[in-house]
């Protein structure tokens, strides 16, 4: 996994300062460059080398170089190169560049390891059976160090792959990890291959009468110079670390505060059978004293009753609304805060660190898209708080609705459990008023009837209330799962070794060395240049000449003088 983050931290880099055109450092006017042309068949086999090798000059100068060549050419002037062994020399006549070819053997060892192979329908097809055929072809490109090949050229030098296909030709292109472009009716594929580590392309299209330009593979010596401190990236990944240990707590903090908050609800929610069923039998008192009085009957005994419900009642509501009150005051965002910052978590500084970090994440990412993952679990977090302030506060302001109506419930029934009781002595003592009496009390049925529906009602509110903070407590401990993965991912990583190779890899050596030969240590810069050979469809057959009429002696003499009109 680290490695993949190095690689593609590299890649994103190395992207840029391809496709930006990056140029070569400055190298000394006596200094020499040098360029490897490679041909390569279809299939990636090396059918020939060259090396054109370059000296700014002064009309004078005598320039020796090494390199092993069957041939040398001046390309500059006409004068001839002295070549004995391994070294090359040439007298300058005048100021400017001396630019002169070697030829090498076919057989050098170059960086890279290139195979091409194709597949036409399912089939594998040789390349030069290919030109002129349709399909669906796939196109396998494999570049791997070449064990044979001295030097560190596969560890630093970088190489860009293009491939050009003709839409006309070639259609539902696919190629992961290409950047493409359109060149006229051509689709350009390019794709960058890192130094130092093996690779493996593949492209797929549907082709009709197939035929394919070049494909070209251009190394150069990775040297960015980015200007970034090993330390610096270090720091980040600590306070990243920091913070998911932060998130992780907060999160478990949370849900033992949802803990609490839901065994408080199944308290109350527990007091509703009692409330219930209190009101019932109030209820039910009142309908059967309604039903005595009616009958001109009256019984001590009902009111006795009656007296004891209402007790119950009253009560149930005072514990109700005590707990109500209790609720109102824990369930909220700020108490979730307050309980928060106690065990040692601000959430605001979270918020804010969290920000912070994304913000200085969003930047490494550039470098590590795998730190993409990262900052979604950065903004999954603070999204969560969010959501968490959001939630807290509407059922705050539910459990507040709650608290007013257990309030006024439990401020009204006392009143009128105290109007029950004054009504109870009244007819304790007054019992000859039976008009009187069956008058109030079917009044006070009537009434109470609107009060056992609410209590009902708030009952089945508070069950309701239950179900939510129970959906809040599945969402807590889905959240303290996800930090808790976080924590132990980011804690595991340890990429201080990593970083310093990558960044050493990045920046590059100041040094450049010779392919041609390792006596030559004066050199500023040195480029490859790889390229197969096209793949070309078939030339339509030419039409066969008509075979030449056979003329008689006759026809040739009248042809002699220009009167043959055959």
């Amino acid at each position: 996994m680290k490695q993949k983050i190095v690689r593609r931290a590299s890649a994103l880099v190395l992207a840029g300062c391809l496709l930006a055109g990056a140029a070569l450092p400055a190298f000394a006017a006596s200094a020499k460059e040098e360029v490897i042309y490679v041909n390569l068949d279809a299939s990636g086999t090396v059918t020939g080398v060259y090396a054109v090798n370059s000296f700014a000059v002064q009309a004078g100068d005598t320039v020796t170089d090494h390199g092993s060549y069957t041939a040398v050419r001046n390309m500059t002037t006409t004068d001839p190169l002295e070549h004995s062994g391994d070294t090359v020399t040439a007298a300058v006549a005048e100021d400017g560049k001396l630019y002169y070819e070697g030829t090498m053997d076919t057989a050098t060892a170059l960086p890279w390891l290139v195979k091409l192979t194709y597949t036409l329908d399912g089939a594998e097809i040789a390349p030069e059976e290919l030109g002129g055929k349709s399909g669906a072809l796939t196109i396998r490109l494999q570049v791997s160090r070449n064990p044979d090949c001295t030097g560190d050229f596969f560890d630093q030098y970088a190489l860009q792959v293009t491939m050009t296909l003709d839409t006309d030709r070639a259609q539902n292109i696919v190629a992961d990890g290409a950047t493409m472009a359109n060149v006229g009716s051509n689709k350009q594929l390019s794709y960058i291959l890192l130094p130092g580590s093996d690779s493996d392309v593949t492209v797929t299209a549907d082709v009709t009468d197939f035929a394919m330009n070049a494909i070209s593979l251009n190394g150069v010596k990775l040297r960015l110079n980015l200007g970034l401190d090993g330390a610096d990236l270090t720091g980040m990944l600590d306070r990243l670390q920091s913070g998911s240990v932060q998130l992780d707590d907060g999160a478990n903090a949370l849900a033992d505060g949802i803990a609490q908050v839901q065994a408080g609800l199944d308290t109350l929610n527990g007091k509703s059978g009692e409330l219930t069923g209190g009101s019932a039998k109030v209820k039910a008192a009142l309908t059967q004293m309604q039903t005595a009085l009616n009958g001109v009957s009256a019984s001590t005994d009902q009111l006795t009753t009656l007296l004891d419900a209402s007790t119950q009642i009253q009560n149930g509501i005072a514990q109700l609304d005590a707990g109500a009150a209790q609720l109102d005051e824990q369930v909220s965002y700020d108490a979730y805060k307050a309980i928060l910052k106690e065990n040692g978590l601000d959430l605001d500084q979270l918020k804010d660190g969290n920000a912070k970090a994304m913000e200085q994440l969003e930047q490494l990412a550039r470098v590590m898209p795998q730190l993409k993952d990262v900052i979604l679990l950065l903004k999954g977090s603070s999204a969560n708080i969010d959501a968490m302030e959001t939630y807290l506060n509407t059922v705050h302001d539910g459990v507040a609705q709650l608290h007013a109506g257990s309030s006024t419930l439990n401020s009204q029934y006392g009143q009128f459990d105290a109007g029950v009781r004054q009504l109870a002595n009244a007819l304790t003592g007054m019992l000859g008023n039976l008009s009187v009496l069956t008058d109030g009390v079917n009044q006070l049925a009537s009434q109470y009837g609107q009060l056992d529906s609410g209590l009902n009602a708030y009952t089945d509110g508070v069950a309701q209330l239950k179900a939510g903070v129970q959906q809040l407590t599945d969402g807590a401990a889905q959240l303290t799962a996800g930090t808790g993965e976080l924590r132990s991912n980011v804690s595991g990583i340890d990429m201080s070794d990593q970083l310093d190779s990558l960044l050493a890899g990045l920046n590059g050596s100041s040094e450049v060395e010779s392919f041609t030969s390792a006596e030559n240590t004066d050199v500023s810069a040195v480029q490859f240049a790889l390229q197969t050979v096209a793949i070309e469809a078939p030339a339509p057959a030419a039409e066969p000449e008509a075979a030449p009429v056979a003329l008689t002696f006759w026809q040739k003499l009248l042809k002699l003088f220009g009167l043959y009109k055959g």
